[in-house]
């Protein structure tokens, strides 16, 4: 008897497409899709938000580790930016798990590409992730959903998804919720066993984000204490099990991660928290108000009000922390109407904690400051955990905001339903009514929730000198200076540098570098976000005034040889090669009439002005 191959696949696409765990997830799917449309999910010509700032420097991230790997580089640190010192990428937010899973995709369609794909998975898999963990504590699929909806499509995820990709990328996070409830709660297992499938998790999400993970063990040593408090019995009869298996959840950590977390913080480069430094993170916090107040990134809300939340998290990235008076009562309801259950009472707890942890360490009421201290004041004192965002916490709010409505549901769905056939058990009505009832719970929670997608888009902006061979003109590893200076939200150049291959090293540019110390005299030191002042800081500050507007009573440098020398001793000292000019911002021409004073008319190409060899080249004699 001959098998058809063909007749098998049909069988199964058919059972695969019948299956109730596959339709959820296409959903979800279908959603992250949405949340960027029209843009596709390997464009490699637009991206989110913009082709500068962060997305410009995350791309750069999953350029490089493959880069590195395949030329015997060290992927933990680079030359090719904020040269000549380098930066300890170990401290930066790398993604060096997700950068290594899309390899091929970025080799072949460059890392924008992979950037688009790993920002739609970042909302599908968490949430399909939530989804399939609930199922271990819910019976029911379509409460599993809504828990999976919450968790991944939170006001939290539309926030971070329109900037930071290695804090929405949080499908993890669920897993490791199970492997903490086996290692500390259920026990059923062997110490060794939990302990390795926890510190394998947490392992790979410390190469998705280092922060995030300094987070979670916060968290997870305020849930121990909790724990306790909760059932001092049983915690007694579980701590020998619990501490072999947190001792096994360190192997995997160590063997694996051990490198590179000693590298960021004794490596070259890295990046140290100073008592003097005055952290501007800290303030990148929730107000009290924050979940009650919609802003920019919900649907529904009066312009008024979206405004008013707006301003609570100056940065969009960050503004997560929104959670609607509907569901803030449903939770309500439910932590009292099933106060008796410990999973919904320390599920309750704990998202109190996070969201009193995002609170910062002052308390804001409306943008004004309380002049009260919070937790947060005394956990930033905390070495590895100083230089943290507090408002990243909701994560871990809405993480047991969805377990909690998931869970807490599905008991008031089966005490409604039990109630109501005892009441009149001739009647089928029982079941149809409890589900309308949980489903009118669900939809009057979320729905407040409804997100304002999809993201804005942008055009990626790297010139078309970049495609082609004319690039081969700038000598393979030489310095390249490029306007706009890259930093901060002027990156564009670390664009250019990961399309030519990493040809060549660039001047500044926007990764995080140790507090400098000493620097050019009357000029702002770099560190933290920004690259190093290097010195002479003439360049610098033409080129940011070129960009951003001469500031009042400033006058820009003259083509006199007092700036000349400055400049040319400025290439000589760091070895550039070819400066690189694409006009724009306030006043680009700045910049290009100094350096054609200097050295003549640049080569172009299309909007390119491009000076090889500035570092040989003769300054032309004054008119």
């Amino acid at each position: 008897m001959s098998i058809n191959i063909f007749d098998i696949i049909k069988t199964k696409s058919i059972s695969l497409l019948k299956s109730r765990l596959l339709w959820p997830v296409l959903v979800y799917f279908l959603l992250s899709a949405l949340a960027y449309w029209p843009v596709q999910p390997l464009s490699s010509t637009h991206v989110v938000t913009c082709g500068c700032y962060d997305i410009a420097e995350q791309a750069w991230f999953l350029a490089w580790t493959p880069h590195a790997i395949l030329n015997g580089m060290n992927p933990f640190f680079t030359h090719a930016l904020n040269y000549p010192y380098g930066a300890n990428l170990a401290s930066n937010t790398t993604m060096p798990l997700l950068s290594i899973l899309v390899s091929p995709i970025t080799l072949l369609l460059g890392p924008i590409s992979s950037f688009n794909l790993l920002i739609r998975l970042a909302f599908a898999l968490s949430a399909t992730s939530m989804f399939f963990v609930l199922r271990r504590y819910v019976k029911y699929d379509a409460l599993c959903f809504i828990g999976g909806l919450l968790y991944g499509f939170s006001p939290y995820m539309i926030a971070q998804s329109a900037l930071h990709l290695n804090l929405a990328f949080v499908a993890l996070f669920p897993p490791i919720i199970v492997a903490l409830d086996n290692l500390f709660i259920r026990q059923t297992n062997t110490p060794r066993r939990d302990g390795l499938v926890l510190g394998l998790l947490v392992t790979a999400q410390y190469f998705i984000s280092s922060e995030l993970v300094a987070d979670l063990v916060l968290l997870c040593a305020i849930a121990v204490v909790i724990l306790a408090v909760f059932n001092p019995r049983k915690a007694k009869e579980r701590f020998f099990y619990s501490l072999y298996g947190i001792f096994w959840s360190a192997v995997p950590l160590v063997l694996i991660a051990g490198y590179p977390i000693v590298f960021s913080f004794k490596g070259p480069e890295h990046v140290a928290a100073l008592p003097t430094l005055k952290n501007g993170n800290k303030f990148i916090s929730a107000d009290l108000l924050s979940p009650i107040v919609p802003t920019s990134h919900q649907l529904i809300g009066s312009a008024t009000s979206k405004l008013t939340g707006d301003s609570f998290i100056m940065s969009p990235g960050e503004n997560g922390a929104y959670v609607g008076i509907p569901l803030i009562l449903v939770t309500g309801f439910i932590l009292t109407y099933l106060r008796k259950n410990r999973a919904i009472r320390y599920l309750g707890a704990m998202a109190v904690v996070s969201f009193i942890i995002s609170l910062g360490p002052q308390l804001y009421l409306d943008d004004t400051d309380q002049n009260i201290a919070l937790p947060f004041t005394f956990l930033e004192k905390i070495k590895t955990l100083s230089l943290e965002v507090p408002s990243r916490y909701m994560l871990f709010a809405y993480l047991c905001l969805a377990m909690l409505l998931a869970v807490g549901l599905a008991e008031i769905y089966e005490k409604v339903r039990g109630h109501l056939e005892k009441k009149t058990p001739s009647l089928p009505a029982g079941k149809l009514k409890a589900s309308l009832l949980v489903s009118l719970i669900a939809i009057l929670a979320l729905v407040p929730l409804l997100p304002a997608l999809p993201h804005k888009e942008a055009k990626v902006n790297i010139p078309k000198y970049f495609f082609t061979s004319q690039v081969t003109k700038i000598p393979s590893g030489s310095t390249v200076l490029a306007y706009p200076y890259p930093m901060f939200t002027t990156n564009y150049a670390m664009m250019w540098q990961i399309q030519s291959s990493f040809r060549f090293n660039l001047l500044g540019g926007y990764v995080f570098t140790p507090i400098q110390t000493n620097g050019p005299s009357n000029a702002g030191l770099g560190g933290g976000n920004l690259p190093w002042t290097l010195n002479p800081a003439l360049v610098e500050i033409m080129f940011e005034e070129g960009y951003g507007g001469v500031p009042h009573g400033v006058a820009p440098p003259p083509p006199l040889p007092w700036a000349f020398d400055q400049v040319s001793e400025f290439f000589a000292k760091y070895k550039v090669s070819t400066l690189l000019v694409k006009p724009m911002g306030a006043d680009p021409h700045l910049v290009v009439s100094f350096f054609t004073h200097m050295f003549g008319k640049p080569d172009k190409f299309g909007k390119m002005d491009i000076w090889y060899n500035v570092d040989t080249r003769k300054i032309l004699p004054q008119s």
